[in-house]
């Protein structure tokens, strides 16, 4: 299961896709949500109105997304990756300065599209054309980035809001990501070799044997029934840390408790990035599709009826269960079924997907919670969805046969 010599022998390009998701961290609700209440106080919003803020701006990022996302395919890893990275410092910079309801809308723009959308999107496409029939452990790896920042970010953030000023405290993003910024030009010296341990010399063929492109994707049915799975969990997820503060106010909890539990979503998470990694390796996403949600409805209908600590840590493990299959599924989804001779530009709209996703599900729970629906209640109606996206995958696993490159 643990292959040690394929971890040595490609660490340069792991640690890239690796530290991409990492720095991702501070266009991601997780950390932005950290905020919440001090940018609602700073600017005197409600809960419905800076979910509206939030939401229009991620969309909007996905919209951009759509069409500078191919782009990967074209320009090298070492251009494509330190001009978000840099587009990324110039947002955290203008939100440590910031005073102006209208340049809060740009900026919160700014951080969504280049850390949560075009860097994650980044090391997926890498993963993607870097590697072949290692890729699920490769994608395992390049979202323990994501696990790392959520571990230590939230943690660390708290403890500095509480020593200093909050905006003073994206000064030391800024820092951090300059520093990943200068790694990345040591180690980026060159593109991948061709002939390097696990690369995928030739392009992968997806359904029918052959590289898709955008448009006959959009005109796959597939596509469509993978739709509800591939949103999901990003929907839910980001609800959830969105409006974690008011979670934590209706159930009578402390944020300071709630912060500590997390490590338990996030070393599950990891835990399950590398178990579902050798699945997917062993077994194929498609095969893996029907089950890979479950932990999240299971997870989601324990958190509606959560009361106490204890069955707070359960939940996490359970979250962490279903973050960890969602990001190797959603990574390996697309290069299996469409091939990756165009997989940047393929991935364009999945990752529109996600950010939409995780646009809608902020700004609808604020709305709701403002008409008097506690967040509790809605996690129920997430996860019933859950079990809907999971009986139309079981569709796609039953009808489709893939190339044997690829089963």
């Amino acid at each position: 299961m643990i292959n040690i010599d394929f971890y040595t022998k490609n660490f340069r390009w792991l640690y890239i896709v690796f530290i991409l998701t990492f720095c991702s961290a501070f266009g991601q609700t997780f950390f932005i949500s950290l905020y919440s209440a001090e940018i609602r106080n700073t600017f005197n919003l409600s809960h419905g109105e800076w979910g509206l803020i939030y939401s229009t701006a991620t969309l909007a990022s996905a919209v951009i997304i759509l069409f500078v996302g191919g782009y990967a395919d074209k320009v090298s890893a070492k251009v494509m990756s330190c001009t978000v990275i840099i587009g990324l410092m110039c947002f955290i910079l203008a939100m440590a300065n910031n005073n102006s309801y209208m340049f809060l809308i740009l900026i919160i723009l700014g951080l969504r599209f280049f850390g949560q959308g075009m860097l994650g999107h980044l090391a997926m496409v890498y993963c993607g054309k870097w590697f072949s029939k290692n890729r699920g452990k490769a994608i395992a790896v390049a979202n323990s980035g994501y696990t790392l920042a959520e571990a230590s970010l939230p943690t660390v953030f708290v403890i500095l809001m509480g020593l200093f000023a909050w905006k003073a405290t994206w000064y030391i993003s800024l820092i951090t990501s300059s520093i990943i910024l200068f790694t990345l030009f040591v180690f980026l010296t060159s593109e991948r070799n061709k002939k390097a341990p696990d690369k995928a010399g030739t392009t992968q063929a997806g359904m029918k044997n052959k590289s898709w492109t955008r448009g006959e994707m959009l005109g796959s049915w597939v596509f469509w029934v993978a739709f509800p799975g591939l949103m999901a969990c990003p929907m839910s997820t980001t609800t959830l840390f969105f409006h974690q503060v008011h979670l934590v106010n209706i159930k009578n909890w402390e944020m300071s408790e709630f912060v500590i539990l997390i490590p338990f979503y996030s070393a599950t998470s990891l835990f399950s990035l590398y178990f579902f990694g050798y699945l997917v390796d062993k077994f194929n996403t498609k095969n893996i599709l029907p089950f890979f949600l479950f932990p999240l409805i299971v997870g989601f209908a324990t958190l509606a009826n959560a009361t106490s600590y204890i069955s707070l840590m359960i939940v996490f493990i359970l979250l962490g269960l279903k973050q960890g299959a969602y990001s190797v599924v959603y990574g390996t989804f697309f290069p299996e079924f469409f091939g990756t001779k165009n997989l940047a530009s393929i991935r364009t709209v999945g990752l529109a997907i996600m950010v939409f996703s995780s646009a809608v599900g902020p700004v609808l729970s604020g709305y709701f919670i403002d008409l008097g629906y506690d967040i509790d209640e809605q996690f129920k109606i997430m996860a019933y969805f859950g079990i809907f996206a999971s009986a139309l995958n079981l569709v796609i696993t039953l009808k489709i046969k893939l190339p044997k490159t690829v089963e």
